[in-house]
């Protein structure tokens, strides 16, 4: 996590940079790609990260 920000209340892009790797973390582990079902919940999760980058008003390269 060092190339991330440091995760602080008042700073909403370190919030999304602590989730990313625990969510690429789970995706390697539990729901590899290739398989169509869970390549459809991955999707998912992107899509829903996306909305909630939109509504914290984040600019989209705030990821992992």
């Amino acid at each position: 996590m060092s190339d991330n920000p440091t995760l602080t209340a008042d700073n909403r892009a370190s919030w999304l940079a602590a989730i990313w790797p625990a969510l690429e973390c789970y995706r390697e582990a539990c729901a590899p790609e290739g398989k169509p079902e869970h390549d459809q919940e991955w999707d998912e999760i992107c899509t829903a990260m996306a909305w909630i980058r939109e509504a914290l008003d984040l600019p989209e390269e705030v990821s992992a």
